[in-house]
Protein backbone atom coordinates (compact mmCIF):
# COMPACT_ATOMS: atom_id res chain seq x y z
CA UNK A 1 0.00 0.00 0.00
CA UNK A 2 1.69 3.68 -0.78
CA UNK A 3 1.24 6.85 0.89
CA UNK A 4 -1.13 7.73 -0.90
CA UNK A 5 -3.44 5.05 -0.04
CA UNK A 6 -3.63 5.78 3.17
CA UNK A 7 -3.89 9.45 3.05
CA UNK A 8 -7.31 8.83 0.63
CA UNK A 9 -8.25 6.29 3.28
CA UNK A 10 -7.58 9.31 5.80
CA UNK A 11 -9.73 11.56 3.98
CA UNK A 12 -12.48 9.29 3.69
CA UNK A 13 -12.79 8.54 7.52
CA UNK A 14 -12.69 12.24 8.23
CA UNK A 15 -15.58 13.19 5.49
CA UNK A 16 -17.46 10.61 7.19
CA UNK A 17 -16.90 11.54 10.97
CA UNK A 18 -18.04 15.16 9.89
CA UNK A 19 -21.17 13.88 8.12
CA UNK A 20 -21.78 12.33 11.46
CA UNK A 21 -21.35 15.61 13.32
CA UNK A 22 -23.73 17.31 10.75
CA UNK A 23 -26.12 15.30 11.74
CA UNK A 24 -25.78 15.71 15.31
CA UNK A 25 -26.47 19.29 14.82
CA UNK A 26 -29.83 18.94 12.45
CA UNK A 27 -32.33 19.91 15.64
CA UNK A 28 -29.95 22.03 17.31
CA UNK A 29 -31.93 24.94 19.64
CA UNK A 30 -29.60 27.38 20.50
CA UNK A 31 -26.55 25.76 22.10
CA UNK A 32 -29.04 22.16 23.13
CA UNK A 33 -28.45 19.09 20.53
CA UNK A 34 -31.49 17.36 19.94
CA UNK A 35 -30.31 14.52 21.86
CA UNK A 36 -30.41 17.21 25.09
CA UNK A 37 -26.46 16.94 25.03
CA UNK A 38 -24.85 20.53 24.54
CA UNK A 39 -23.34 21.98 21.86
CA UNK A 40 -19.42 22.04 21.94
CA UNK A 41 -19.62 18.72 24.54
CA UNK A 42 -17.06 18.64 27.38
CA UNK A 43 -16.14 22.54 26.87
CA UNK A 44 -19.60 23.33 29.15
CA UNK A 45 -17.84 21.96 32.07
CA UNK A 46 -14.49 24.31 31.49
CA UNK A 47 -16.84 27.39 30.78
CA UNK A 48 -18.74 26.88 33.67
CA UNK A 49 -15.87 26.35 36.15
CA UNK A 50 -14.50 29.48 34.95
CA UNK A 51 -17.52 31.40 34.68
CA UNK A 52 -18.44 30.37 38.37
CA UNK A 53 -15.05 31.54 39.97
CA UNK A 54 -15.20 34.72 37.91
CA UNK A 55 -18.59 35.50 39.54
CA UNK A 56 -16.61 34.25 43.07
CA UNK A 57 -17.87 30.85 43.39
CA UNK A 58 -14.82 29.04 43.18
CA UNK A 59 -14.93 27.45 46.15
CA UNK A 60 -18.25 25.37 44.85
CA UNK A 61 -16.98 24.69 41.34
CA UNK A 62 -16.71 20.67 42.61
CA UNK A 63 -20.27 20.94 43.40
CA UNK A 64 -21.93 19.39 41.15
CA UNK A 65 -25.27 20.22 41.94
CA UNK A 66 -24.25 24.03 41.81
CA UNK A 67 -22.24 23.30 38.42
CA UNK A 68 -26.01 21.72 36.92
CA UNK A 69 -27.48 24.69 38.42
CA UNK A 70 -24.77 26.94 36.26
CA UNK A 71 -24.50 24.76 33.06
CA UNK A 72 -29.01 24.43 32.50
CA UNK A 73 -28.89 28.03 33.02
CA UNK A 74 -26.43 28.57 30.35
CA UNK A 75 -28.09 25.75 28.31
CA UNK A 76 -31.71 25.60 29.56
CA UNK A 77 -32.86 21.66 29.05
CA UNK A 78 -29.44 20.54 28.65
CA UNK A 79 -29.97 16.55 30.20
CA UNK A 80 -26.54 15.47 31.55
CA UNK A 81 -23.93 17.67 34.03
CA UNK A 82 -20.72 17.73 32.85
CA UNK A 83 -18.78 17.97 35.71
CA UNK A 84 -15.04 19.73 36.54
CA UNK A 85 -12.75 17.46 37.20
CA UNK A 86 -9.24 19.26 37.21
CA UNK A 87 -6.58 20.74 39.71
CA UNK A 88 -7.03 24.32 40.37
CA UNK A 89 -4.08 25.52 37.88
CA UNK A 90 -6.54 24.64 34.97
CA UNK A 91 -8.55 27.10 36.25
CA UNK A 92 -5.78 29.75 34.94
CA UNK A 93 -6.26 28.52 31.59
CA UNK A 94 -10.49 28.61 31.30
CA UNK A 95 -11.23 31.87 33.03
CA UNK A 96 -9.49 33.72 29.89
CA UNK A 97 -12.31 31.88 27.56
CA UNK A 98 -15.15 32.22 30.23
CA UNK A 99 -14.68 36.43 29.70
CA UNK A 100 -16.66 35.79 26.79
CA UNK A 101 -20.48 34.15 26.18
CA UNK A 102 -20.35 30.08 25.87
CA UNK A 103 -20.40 30.18 22.32
CA UNK A 104 -17.79 32.63 21.45
CA UNK A 105 -15.75 30.83 24.12
CA UNK A 106 -15.57 27.67 22.99
CA UNK A 107 -14.80 28.92 19.25
CA UNK A 108 -11.89 30.63 20.66
CA UNK A 109 -11.02 26.99 22.85
CA UNK A 110 -11.22 25.17 19.65
CA UNK A 111 -9.33 27.69 17.66
CA UNK A 112 -6.54 28.44 19.97
CA UNK A 113 -6.14 24.66 21.10
CA UNK A 114 -6.37 23.65 17.43
CA UNK A 115 -4.02 25.76 15.90
CA UNK A 116 -1.46 24.76 19.23
CA UNK A 117 -1.73 20.92 18.05
CA UNK A 118 -1.11 21.61 13.97
CA UNK A 119 1.79 23.93 14.51
CA UNK A 120 3.33 21.14 16.96
CA UNK A 121 2.30 18.72 14.28
CA UNK A 122 4.10 20.79 11.37
CA UNK A 123 7.31 20.28 13.86
CA UNK A 124 7.49 17.42 14.19
CA UNK A 125 6.15 15.85 10.84
CA UNK A 126 9.11 15.28 8.29
CA UNK A 127 7.09 16.89 5.63
CA UNK A 128 3.62 19.14 5.36
CA UNK A 129 2.34 16.63 3.16
CA UNK A 130 2.13 14.77 6.38
CA UNK A 131 -0.10 16.94 7.96
CA UNK A 132 -3.14 15.48 6.06
CA UNK A 133 -2.99 12.71 8.75
CA UNK A 134 -2.89 15.27 11.64
CA UNK A 135 -5.72 16.84 10.55
CA UNK A 136 -8.28 13.83 9.94
CA UNK A 137 -7.19 12.15 13.13
CA UNK A 138 -10.16 11.23 14.72
CA UNK A 139 -9.18 11.69 17.97
CA UNK A 140 -8.23 15.06 16.98
CA UNK A 141 -11.39 15.43 14.79
CA UNK A 142 -13.51 14.55 17.42
CA UNK A 143 -12.74 17.90 19.12
CA UNK A 144 -15.53 19.59 17.26
CA UNK A 145 -18.07 17.78 18.33
CA UNK A 146 -16.60 17.60 22.11
CA UNK A 147 -14.52 20.25 23.35
CA UNK A 148 -11.59 18.63 25.41
CA UNK A 149 -7.82 18.89 26.24
CA UNK A 150 -6.84 16.62 24.09
CA UNK A 151 -5.21 19.15 21.56
CA UNK A 152 -4.22 21.26 24.21
CA UNK A 153 -1.94 18.11 25.94
CA UNK A 154 -0.44 17.14 22.62
CA UNK A 155 0.31 20.44 21.40
CA UNK A 156 1.88 21.32 25.07
CA UNK A 157 3.70 17.95 25.20
CA UNK A 158 4.54 17.70 21.65
CA UNK A 159 6.01 21.35 21.85
CA UNK A 160 8.27 20.42 24.77
CA UNK A 161 9.80 17.69 22.62
CA UNK A 162 10.27 19.40 19.71
CA UNK A 163 11.83 22.20 21.76
CA UNK A 164 14.39 20.17 24.49
CA UNK A 165 17.37 19.94 22.93
CA UNK A 166 16.63 23.74 20.91
CA UNK A 167 15.48 25.56 23.68
CA UNK A 168 15.55 23.82 27.30
CA UNK A 169 14.23 26.20 29.40
CA UNK A 170 11.20 26.67 27.22
CA UNK A 171 10.42 23.35 26.44
CA UNK A 172 10.88 23.47 30.63
CA UNK A 173 8.18 25.48 31.06
CA UNK A 174 5.69 24.13 28.57
CA UNK A 175 6.21 20.67 30.55
CA UNK A 176 5.42 22.47 33.35
CA UNK A 177 1.96 23.55 32.29
CA UNK A 178 1.36 20.14 31.87
CA UNK A 179 0.15 19.86 35.70
CA UNK A 180 -3.36 20.80 34.44
CA UNK A 181 -3.58 17.14 33.88
CA UNK A 182 -1.04 15.41 36.37
CA UNK A 183 -1.50 11.83 35.18
CA UNK A 184 -0.46 12.44 32.05
CA UNK A 185 2.47 14.16 33.25
CA UNK A 186 3.93 10.96 35.67
CA UNK A 187 6.74 9.82 33.15
CA UNK A 188 8.14 13.61 32.59
CA UNK A 189 10.77 13.68 35.71
CA UNK A 190 11.64 10.00 34.79
CA UNK A 191 12.76 11.10 31.29
CA UNK A 192 14.33 14.37 31.80
CA UNK A 193 16.42 12.96 35.08
CA UNK A 194 17.27 9.81 32.76
CA UNK A 195 18.13 12.03 29.45
CA UNK A 196 19.84 13.98 31.94
CA UNK A 197 18.24 17.03 30.59
CA UNK A 198 18.72 18.92 33.81
CA UNK A 199 18.08 22.56 32.38
CA UNK A 200 14.46 21.03 30.98
CA UNK A 201 14.37 19.48 34.22
CA UNK A 202 14.59 22.74 36.66
CA UNK A 203 12.54 25.17 34.49
CA UNK A 204 9.57 22.24 34.37
CA UNK A 205 10.12 22.16 38.17
CA UNK A 206 9.73 25.23 38.36
CA UNK A 207 6.89 26.52 36.09
CA UNK A 208 4.84 23.52 38.03
CA UNK A 209 5.62 25.08 41.28
CA UNK A 210 4.92 28.65 39.95
CA UNK A 211 0.98 27.01 38.59
CA UNK A 212 0.40 25.39 41.63
CA UNK A 213 1.65 27.80 44.43
CA UNK A 214 -0.15 30.48 42.36
CA UNK A 215 -3.03 28.63 42.04
CA UNK A 216 -3.37 27.85 45.73
CA UNK A 217 -2.45 32.28 46.56
CA UNK A 218 -5.28 33.23 44.10
CA UNK A 219 -7.96 30.55 44.26
CA UNK A 220 -6.88 29.76 48.26
CA UNK A 221 -5.46 26.63 49.08
CA UNK A 222 -8.14 24.99 50.65
CA UNK A 223 -9.03 24.24 46.86
CA UNK A 224 -6.48 21.88 46.53
CA UNK A 225 -8.66 19.77 49.04
CA UNK A 226 -11.57 20.09 47.58
CA UNK A 227 -9.64 18.84 44.12
CA UNK A 228 -8.17 15.63 46.20
CA UNK A 229 -12.20 15.02 47.83
CA UNK A 230 -13.00 15.10 44.13
CA UNK A 231 -11.18 12.55 43.26
CA UNK A 232 -12.85 9.35 43.79
CA UNK A 233 -16.20 10.36 42.49
CA UNK A 234 -13.87 11.28 38.79
CA UNK A 235 -12.50 7.88 39.14
CA UNK A 236 -16.29 6.23 39.63
CA UNK A 237 -16.93 8.35 36.34
CA UNK A 238 -15.60 4.82 35.08
CA UNK A 239 -15.17 2.41 37.84
CA UNK A 240 -18.84 2.89 38.17
CA UNK A 241 -19.35 3.10 34.42
CA UNK A 242 -21.16 6.57 35.01
CA UNK A 243 -21.01 7.44 31.71
CA UNK A 244 -20.90 6.08 28.04
CA UNK A 245 -18.21 3.21 27.97
CA UNK A 246 -17.27 3.94 24.34
CA UNK A 247 -15.73 7.34 25.41
CA UNK A 248 -12.96 4.90 27.62
CA UNK A 249 -9.60 4.79 26.84
CA UNK A 250 -7.59 3.19 29.23
CA UNK A 251 -7.54 -0.60 29.44
CA UNK A 252 -8.83 -0.90 32.86
CA UNK A 253 -12.41 0.89 31.49
CA UNK A 254 -12.13 -0.94 28.36
CA UNK A 255 -12.45 -4.42 30.45
CA UNK A 256 -15.47 -2.99 32.56
CA UNK A 257 -16.85 -1.98 29.32
CA UNK A 258 -16.41 -5.91 28.64
CA UNK A 259 -18.30 -7.12 31.97
CA UNK A 260 -14.69 -8.66 33.62
CA UNK A 261 -15.20 -7.83 37.22
CA UNK A 262 -13.37 -4.83 38.75
CA UNK A 263 -10.50 -6.79 40.62
CA UNK A 264 -9.61 -8.61 37.45
CA UNK A 265 -9.91 -5.38 35.40
CA UNK A 266 -7.57 -3.86 38.18
CA UNK A 267 -4.87 -6.52 38.29
CA UNK A 268 -5.62 -6.87 34.13
CA UNK A 269 -4.58 -2.69 33.89
CA UNK A 270 -1.65 -3.11 36.42
CA UNK A 271 0.21 -5.37 34.87
CA UNK A 272 0.27 -3.46 31.79
CA UNK A 273 0.81 -0.31 33.40
CA UNK A 274 4.12 -1.56 34.80
CA UNK A 275 5.46 -3.52 31.82
CA UNK A 276 4.79 -0.16 30.22
CA UNK A 277 6.79 1.67 33.15
CA UNK A 278 9.49 -0.77 32.67
CA UNK A 279 9.84 -0.48 29.00
CA UNK A 280 9.85 3.36 28.87
CA UNK A 281 12.41 3.36 31.72
CA UNK A 282 14.83 1.34 29.43
CA UNK A 283 14.41 3.11 26.42
CA UNK A 284 14.97 6.37 28.19
CA UNK A 285 18.40 4.83 29.52
CA UNK A 286 19.84 4.05 26.12
CA UNK A 287 20.69 7.54 24.32
CA UNK A 288 20.35 6.55 21.13
CA UNK A 289 17.68 8.03 19.51
CA UNK A 290 15.64 10.92 21.40
CA UNK A 291 12.73 10.66 18.68
CA UNK A 292 12.26 6.97 19.50
CA UNK A 293 12.89 8.12 23.41
CA UNK A 294 9.90 10.67 22.94
CA UNK A 295 7.55 8.25 21.00
CA UNK A 296 8.02 5.63 24.05
CA UNK A 297 6.98 8.56 26.36
CA UNK A 298 4.08 9.26 24.87
CA UNK A 299 2.71 5.82 24.15
CA UNK A 300 3.98 4.62 28.15
CA UNK A 301 2.08 7.65 29.28
CA UNK A 302 -1.04 6.58 27.98
CA UNK A 303 -0.78 3.29 29.44
CA UNK A 304 -0.57 4.47 33.00
CA UNK A 305 -3.70 5.74 34.08
CA UNK A 306 -6.80 4.33 34.68
CA UNK A 307 -8.57 7.42 34.03
CA UNK A 308 -8.43 7.83 30.23
CA UNK A 309 -10.86 8.84 27.73
CA UNK A 310 -10.73 8.34 23.61
CA UNK A 311 -9.51 12.19 23.37
CA UNK A 312 -6.81 11.71 25.39
CA UNK A 313 -4.97 9.50 22.09
CA UNK A 314 -4.37 13.03 20.64
CA UNK A 315 -1.27 12.51 22.10
CA UNK A 316 -0.66 8.71 20.77
CA UNK A 317 -0.97 11.11 17.41
CA UNK A 318 2.37 12.67 18.46
CA UNK A 319 4.43 9.49 19.34
CA UNK A 320 3.45 8.36 15.91
CA UNK A 321 4.53 11.59 14.42
CA UNK A 322 8.07 11.34 15.95
CA UNK A 323 8.85 7.90 14.67
CA UNK A 324 7.61 9.26 11.02
CA UNK A 325 8.49 8.19 8.55
CA UNK A 326 8.11 4.66 9.15
CA UNK A 327 11.22 2.32 8.75
CA UNK A 328 9.51 -0.94 8.25
CA UNK A 329 6.14 -2.81 8.03
CA UNK A 330 5.69 -2.98 12.17
CA UNK A 331 6.13 0.96 12.20
CA UNK A 332 3.04 0.99 9.55
CA UNK A 333 1.33 -0.56 11.84
CA UNK A 334 2.11 0.93 15.03
CA UNK A 335 1.32 4.43 13.35
CA UNK A 336 -1.90 3.34 11.48
CA UNK A 337 -2.93 1.83 14.74
CA UNK A 338 -2.29 5.16 16.77
CA UNK A 339 -4.05 7.52 14.26
CA UNK A 340 -7.23 5.05 14.18
CA UNK A 341 -7.20 4.79 17.95
CA UNK A 342 -9.64 7.32 18.58
CA UNK A 343 -12.29 5.73 16.36
CA UNK A 344 -12.74 3.62 19.50
CA UNK A 345 -15.83 5.25 20.76
CA UNK A 346 -17.74 4.68 17.23
CA UNK A 347 -16.20 0.84 17.37
CA UNK A 348 -17.62 0.20 20.74
CA UNK A 349 -21.33 1.00 19.86
CA UNK A 350 -20.60 -2.88 18.49
CA UNK A 351 -18.40 -4.29 21.25
CA UNK A 352 -15.64 -2.24 23.05
CA UNK A 353 -12.20 -3.50 22.27
CA UNK A 354 -9.58 -2.17 23.95
CA UNK A 355 -8.18 -0.26 21.17
CA UNK A 356 -6.91 2.39 22.72
CA UNK A 357 -4.48 0.70 25.35
CA UNK A 358 -3.58 -1.89 22.17
CA UNK A 359 -1.97 0.84 20.07
CA UNK A 360 -0.24 2.35 22.84
CA UNK A 361 1.32 -0.73 22.93
CA UNK A 362 2.12 -1.08 19.28
CA UNK A 363 3.72 2.57 19.37
CA UNK A 364 5.93 1.64 22.51
CA UNK A 365 7.34 -1.73 20.90
CA UNK A 366 8.00 0.30 17.91
CA UNK A 367 10.02 2.68 19.76
CA UNK A 368 11.78 -0.24 21.76
CA UNK A 369 12.36 -1.68 18.63
CA UNK A 370 14.03 1.27 16.96
CA UNK A 371 16.38 1.59 20.29
CA UNK A 372 16.93 -1.79 20.08
CA UNK A 373 18.32 -1.47 16.40
CA UNK A 374 20.30 1.92 16.93
CA UNK A 375 21.77 0.40 19.87
CA UNK A 376 22.97 -2.73 17.86
CA UNK A 377 24.28 -0.10 15.07
CA UNK A 378 26.42 1.79 17.43
CA UNK A 379 28.02 -1.31 19.31
CA UNK A 380 31.24 -2.53 18.45
CA UNK A 381 31.08 -5.17 15.45
CA UNK A 382 32.04 -7.83 17.33
CA UNK A 383 28.99 -6.91 19.44
CA UNK A 384 26.62 -6.18 17.25
CA UNK A 385 24.75 -9.69 16.13
CA UNK A 386 23.65 -10.28 19.28
CA UNK A 387 22.29 -6.95 20.46
CA UNK A 388 20.05 -7.70 17.12
CA UNK A 389 16.06 -7.69 18.31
Amino acid sequence: MTRKVFEIAAVVMALGLLLVFWQRLMGVHGYLLASGQPLFGDFIAFWSAGHATLEGHVAQVHDRVFLTHVQQTTIPGMHVMAPWNSPPPFLFFVIPFALLPYGPAAIAWLLTTGALYLFTARKLLPDARSLVFAVTMPAALYHLGTEQVGLLIAGLAGLALYWLDKRPRAAGVLVGMLIIKPHLALLWPFFLALTRRWNAFIAAAISSGVLVIGAGLVFGFESYVRFFHNLGPSQDLIAGVHVGKQTFGSLFGNLLALHVPTPFAIAGHAVSAAAAFVTALWVFTRPVDWRAQAAALCAATLLLSSYLFFYDFVLLGVGAALLAPPRNKFEVTAMVFAWIAGMSVAFSYAIPLPLCPFSAWLVLIAALRRTMVKRAESAPPHLAPALQP
